[in-house]
């Protein structure tokens, strides 16, 4: 036992009394017994009563106010126990007689000793427990900075401003279900006639999943630049195989998928090229209030990362002036659940995701449709535990290319 004393705090009025009680414990104490010391309340200081086993003080109810201050104090010390004779009765004290004698004070004394070792125990036990969880903290702090330093890093891959002047009007969605996300969209503009839309989404979630969305965006070759200079801008399917091809020859240990979709939009012909790998299918929505049911173009191909000779064919299709597309992840398939199931079901995918696009398609501007896809969400039950990443593109056809092809407009096909 450490420590190896008790305190007696002997008052104006009480000095003689303390004196005495404190006198009559020496006598009855043995050897096994701690120490006592006497010291005047207005004397005492912290190294006195601080570690000692127990306070013992005149339970006088109109003490004066340095030994109510003493009292407070102790109160809020752990590892002290206040002991007052007298007066009336506190919850953070024991009450005794104001001459206990020196039997019952001894037994009260002796009790305190013989739990002090296990109060030390927990005591230390406590301070080890403190430290861990504060490095812990500072640990848990450190990788909070750098998840919110990824996910700044993340954004900046994506497109500062989508203003693509091909005959068209983009705008995107991207909300990550935690600080990093699974997936990641590009728009580019391959050259003055056509546009890209990129999405993709890889299998997982969390910083791994993240990485290798922008290693696949980044990987994603829209042009080939010739020996002479000249240009071609690479069909989405023949994409997507090359980019299939370079996730194999990166391939090592652990196998990483994702999914992907890669629409090629020229303007002057007004067609729209479609591949996908394993994506959600493509949407196809009618002019602003048409009534015309949206049109859905499936994947073409297997799942990215997987099969070194996947082919990936295209859907190919002429978009008349105010219709669009709309290309989005799989996390919209649970983005909106039945809130009168229970939580195991709503947590399953479900297909009410396609009446909001069928709600989004009857306006006519995508940063309105995006606007509004942000509102559903926001409004929603369960929006602040998304239980995975949504990104979403809307895109419409705005203007009509004098020099665009006849063909029908109707005409949806796969091209091989």
């Amino acid at each position: 036992m450490s420590t190896s004393w008790v305190l007696f705090v002997t008052t104006p009025s009480s000095a003689t009394d303390v004196v005495r009680i404190a006198d009559s414990y020496r006598a009855a104490r043995t050897d096994l017994d701690p120490e006592c010391r006497v010291v005047s309340g207005d004397e005492v200081g912290e190294s006195d009563w601080r570690g000692s086993l127990g306070v013992i003080l005149s339970g006088q109810d109109d003490v004066p106010p340095f030994i109510r201050r003493l009292e407070d104090r102790i109160g809020f010390d752990s590892m002290t126990t206040l002991i007052r004779l007298g007066g009336s009765k506190r919850s953070d004290a024991i009450s005794l007689p104001t001459d206990p004698g020196s039997t019952s004070l001894m037994a009260v004394i002796r009790t305190l000793a013989h739990r002090q070792p296990e109060f030390e125990r927990v005591q230390n036990e406590l301070a080890v427990t403190t430290r861990i969880a504060e490095g812990v903290q500072d640990e848990i702090g450190r990788i909070d900075q750098e998840l919110q330093m990824a996910s700044l890093v993340q954004r900046e891959f994506l497109p500062r401003e989508i203003s693509v002047d091909c005959g068209v009007t983009v705008a995107a969605l991207w909300r990550p279900a935690s600080y990093v996300s699974g997936d990641i969209y590009d728009i580019i503009k391959l050259d003055d006639d056509h546009v890209g839309l990129f999405l993709a989404d890889a299998v997982g979630h969390g910083v791994p999943a993240a990485l290798l969305t922008m290693v696949i965006c980044r990987s994603l070759n829209g042009v080939d630049i010739g020996p002479d200079g000249e240009h071609r801008v690479v069909p989405p399917g023949e994409a997507l195989g090359r980019l299939n091809r370079f996730m194999m020859s990166r391939k090592g240990e652990t196998t990483r998928f994702a999914t992907a979709t890669y629409v090629v939009f020229n303007h002057r012909t007004s067609t729209a090229r479609i591949a996908s790998a394993g994506h959600p299918s493509v949407v196809r929505i009618g002019k602003p209030e048409s009534g015309s049911p949206n049109q859905e173009f499936a994947a073409t191909g297997g799942l990215l990362g997987v099969f070194d000779d996947e082919v990936f064919h295209e859907h190919e299709v002429v978009l008349e002036n105010g219709e669009g597309l709309i290309l989005h992840s799989d996390g919209f398939e649970q983005a909106f659940p039945d809130c009168a199931r229970d939580h195991h079901h709503r947590r399953l995918p479900n297909h009410r995701y396609r009446d909001v696009i069928q709600r989004l398609a009857n306006l006519d501007h995508p940063p309105s449709m995006i606007a509004e896809i942000e509102d559903m969400l926001d409004r929603h039950t369960g929006s602040l535990h998304q239980s995975d990443d949504l990104t979403m593109i809307c895109m419409r056809r705005d203007a009509v290319v004098a020099d665009a092809r006849t063909v029908q407009p109707d005409t949806i096909h796969q091209v091989h």
